[in-house]
């Protein structure tokens, strides 16, 4: 489990002239931004002047293996231009950024394949914090005396640069995090008689009765799951586990064991989708939108996604909470991914200068400022608790709080997904009435022990 805070900063804004409330990271209102900003120019024209790039080099276009995410953080708002980081650091370095992004469920095996070949058209790639096991380390290129002179990289949380490091040695920069959060209706909420659940079983409780018929005929369901994450979640916050950081396997324990029996009362109780088994995350979404389910979990920042009026039917209607935990007033360990910028080892070896300046420009102050306030997730206490950052993003509280008790679903290994997809298949099996839960976890262990000691 990470833990990464200890305090939060009381949310504070900016006011304007009037006394009403602002989201500004104007230098006016916001002096830190304005001494951030200042610093990332500095690093820029530092960068430039010791790589001693030519006007031909800047030319070549730094392309980025990415999701979508990464490229909206990045790229703002289409009709705010002030919040275009891109067009920035293109205007100031001369340099042109090309994102090739990849759907989330092709990403991890794109990668793997772009870093097995023989050479990599990407200069920069994007690595999420359950991928990089050894192997995949050793295909990055080491940044240990580039760490050196990139001194905001310290402001970077410990347990985020820890992840990517082969034997000590640094070989990814984190630039975002996602930690999971609870998004709900709220109007299915209000109509059901539902209160803010201050327990995992509150929640619990709160899907069963967030479950009914619509007027329309249409059922609503109160949580939709992703099956891949949200099984070990609920695992997880209800006190088992699949795997330890020791890789020590769970699967049996009574408490993993009764996760699994009490997400079967869910199915047969009718408070999960009966195809919950084959939804992924743009099926749950969908649902969401359509205002088809009351709950279900993901990043913190989906919360301008499903209030986004362009593309959500319950816009204005979501609202988020962080996971509880078994007792009021504390919080289940959160599934909390972030993502990494690498050079992968195949790539241009003359591209790396102009990269190492887009790397450093991605982790600096006042970028991971504004690109918190894009929507995507900050990677340093500073920033999480940056009063501009708390004012445009309110689940901000809700975000401390996740990255507080964040935990990885597996520990990273080579066959950590195929533990993954061992314990998804028995869940679902004893969630679908076809086994016992005993009896599924007890195959589950069976075929997950002999990965573990075969671990690299």
């Amino acid at each position: 489990m990470f833990r990464l805070l200890t305090r939060f900063a009381q949310a504070r804004t900016c006011r304007n002239a009037n006394n009403m409330s602002v989201v500004s990271c104007c230098s006016v209102c916001n002096p830190s931004f304005r001494e951030d900003r200042m610093k990332t120019h500095l690093i820029i024209g530092a960068l430039l002047g010791l790589a001693g790039l030519t006007e031909a080099a800047a030319q070549v276009p730094i392309r980025v293996f990415a999701n979508s995410a990464h490229q909206t953080a990045f790229q703002g708002t289409p009709n705010r231009p002030e919040t275009n980081l891109q067009a920035a650091f293109e205007r100031e370095t001369g340099f042109k950024i090309v994102w090739e992004t990849v759907p989330w469920p092709q990403m991890q095996q794109n990668l793997l394949r772009t870093l097995s070949s023989g050479t990599s058209q990407f200069d920069v790639v994007m690595i999420e914090s359950s991928w990089p096991s050894r192997d995949v380390l050793e295909k990055l290129v080491s940044l240990k005396e580039r760490q050196a002179q990139a001194l905001e990289l310290a402001k970077i949380f410990p347990s985020m640069l820890a992840a990517y490091q082969l034997d000590g040695d640094l070989r990814a920069v984190p630039i975002r995090s996602n930690p999971q959060i609870i998004h709900y209706n709220k109007q299915i909420f209000e109509e059901r008689g539902i209160t803010a659940p201050k327990t995992f079983e509150d929640f619990l409780a709160a899907a069963e009765k967030a479950s009914h018929k619509r007027a329309d005929g249409a059922s609503v369901y109160g949580l939709a799951i992703k099956p891949e994450e949200d099984i070990i979640t609920t695992v997880k916050a209800m006190g088992g586990n699949v795997l330890t950081d020791d890789h020590e396997v769970k699967v049996t324990e009574p408490k993993t064991i009764k996760a699994i029996e009490r997400l079967r009362t869910l199915v047969e109780r009718g408070a999960l989708p009966p195809n919950f088994a084959s939804m992924d995350a743009t099926s749950v979404q969908t649902m969401m939108r359509e205002g088809l389910a009351a709950m279900s979990l993901f990043g913190d920042n989906y919360y301008n996604r499903f209030n986004d009026p362009a593309s959500s039917r319950v816009a204005g209607k979501v609202g988020f909470f962080a996971i509880p935990g078994s007792a009021e007033g504390s919080f289940a360990p959160a599934k909390m991914a972030f993502w990494g910028a690498a050079f992968p080892a195949n790539g241009r070896a003359e591209g790396r200068e102009a990269a190492w300046t887009f790397i450093r420009y991605l982790a600096s102050p006042a970028v991971q400022l504004r690109m918190a306030q894009n929507g995507n997730g900050p990677v340093d206490p500073e920033t999480l608790a940056n009063p501009a950052f708390v004012a445009a993003a309110p689940y901000s509280a809700a975000s401390a709080a996740a990255l507080a008790n964040g935990a990885s679903p597996l520990p990273v290994f080579e066959g950590a997904n195929q533990v993954r997809d061992i314990f998804v298949k028995e869940a679902v099996a004893a969630m679908m009435g076809r086994k016992s839960a005993q009896a599924a976890m007890t195959d589950a262990h069976a075929q997950i022990q002999p990965l573990v000691a075969a671990r690299r």
